[in-house]
């Protein structure tokens, strides 16, 4: 019976031993180097300001310094890590005895806002609406770090009550940056 104890630990032994010496050196645990970037939309704008001033009815005034036509007037810069569209949403005029309202064209107490896009700094042919934001990125979107010249002309309304207070008048204007579709 000794025997055969000491057959079965011998045997025992050199399984052991084949195993431990049938393992590749080195076969430790391997490991997977990961790298990630936040997807992160952001946007600013170099102007935040548009004093007009007093404005006749008809006239039409551009976004810039002077007020006259300058298209490198405001600059949006891409300030995130992904590629994306900006589009551009208006208000109603408010202050005073009565509110313009922002339309398509200027009439009787309305106004019109139009903005360019950066591929055509010249051609003011985006409506800025109050019902929903519209595009002015240039095709192809604005790339991370990228920057997008624009502006916007004005155009006031045609008639004024003529019991307006002829007090200031304020309106908002909103650019939003979404992931590039």
């Amino acid at each position: 019976m000794r025997k055969l104890i000491r057959i079965a630990l011998s045997l025992v032994l050199a399984v052991a031993l084949l195993v431990v010496f049938a393992l590749p050196a080195g076969a430790a645990n391997p490991t997977v180097s990961i790298t990630v970037t936040a997807q992160v939309v952001s946007i600013t704008n170099s102007e935040d300001t548009w004093a007009i001033g007093t404005v006749a009815a008809d006239a039409v005034v551009y976004f810039s310094a002077t007020g006259a036509q300058d298209d490198d007037y405001s600059q949006i810069t891409n300030t995130g890590s992904v590629t994306v569209d900006v589009e551009i949403q208006g208000t109603n005029i408010e202050g005073g005895d009565y509110d313009w309202t922002l339309a398509s064209a200027a009439g009787s107490e309305q106004y019109s806002l139009y903005a360019n896009k950066q591929a055509t700094p010249t051609v003011y042919d985006v409506e800025v609406k109050t019902s929903s934001y519209v595009d002015i990125t240039a095709a192809g979107g604005l790339a991370a770090d990228g920057t997008n010249d624009w502006s916007m002309k004005f155009t006031a309304p045609t008639a004024f009550n003529a019991n307006d207070d002829g007090n200031q008048k304020t309106a908002t204007v909103t650019l939003v940056a979404s992931l590039h579709s």
